[in-house]
């Protein structure tokens, strides 16, 4: 991939994990890029903001929660709409454990807890889908599993 002159994105996600599971959101399908497809909440760092800052404000403007971050776990790049991004992937927990997420239908049409058993509903290869893999054993080391 060689893109002369391009723009660059910073994008940071949120591994949101419970009860053995990480929370996904199908993509409305009004959107023009990857329509339908299960991904992570999260979106673009806008200037001046940090990292935590962002990934903070993204998942209360697409799942109305509030999160805890903890490390990132997994990091990588991609082209889309003609710009550069690169990823950053934090696993995180709701800082309400009790609540559920809600999700705004002008980002995402469903959102969903998956597990391990879940994995083969995500585009294998897919980058986000390695970062979940990983996260879900993290997740199972942690528990002892």
């Amino acid at each position: 991939m060689s893109v002369v002159g391009h723009d660059t994105n910073i994008v940071v996600v949120a591994v949101i994990h419970r009860d053995g599971k990480v929370f996904i959101a199908k993509r409305a399908d009004t959107k023009e890029t990857w329509p339908g497809k299960f991904e992570l909440v999260g979106g673009h760092v806008d200037p001046g903001e940090t990292l935590e800052v962002a990934l903070q404000r993204e998942v209360r403007e697409e799942i109305d929660a509030e999160v805890t971050i903890g490390p990132i776990i997994g990091a990588f790049t991609y082209e889309s709409e003609d710009t550069f991004k690169v990823e950053i992937c934090y696993l995180c927990e709701l800082a309400d454990p009790a609540s559920e997420p809600v999700i705004n239908p002008e980002d995402h049409s469903e959102g969903r807890w998956i597990s391990k058993a879940d994995l083969g509903m995500l585009t294998e290869g897919d980058n986000e889908a390695i970062v979940i893999t990983k996260a879900l054993e993290l997740i199972d080391q942690d528990k002892g599993e």
